[in-house]
């Protein structure tokens, strides 16, 4: 009689384990934010700029004529890049030339989403 009992409990605990793992759960739906499509690409590498202020310049050069101004946190695909005689990294944008001391440089954009976050909240 006992062994009857404990089968029975036995199998109804198998049986309630198998009714509660193999219960559907909710469908989760993953949302992929396509706004940047080159995000993840291998091949595009992205920037942060660091400094408060950066200066554009219109060649890979310190003495180079200002092409335009960026700030502190903005995020940038980087074009091109260059080494100057100083050996200094340079780096194309669409707005033109920065110095490897006024960017942060990232493999892929989320990377360079994340630091400029912490950047701007400081």
């Amino acid at each position: 009689m006992k062994n009857k009992l404990f089968v029975s409990a036995f199998l109804f605990l198998i049986f309630a384990v198998m009714f509660v793992s193999c219960k559907k759960k909710g469908t989760e739906k993953i949302v992929f934010d396509n706004s940047h499509p080159l995000a993840l690409a291998p091949d595009v590498e992205w920037a942060v700029v660091i400094e408060p202020y950066a200066v554009f310049k219109e060649t890979d050069e310190w003495g180079a004529a200002t092409a335009g101004h960026c700030r502190k946190g903005e995020i940038l695909q980087v074009k091109g890049k260059s080494m100057d005689a100083n050996k200094e990294n340079w780096y194309y944008f669409d707005g033109g030339w920065l110095s490897q001391s006024s960017v942060s440089i990232f493999n892929n954009r989320y990377k360079a989403e994340t630091v400029s976050n912490n950047l701007v909240n400081e």
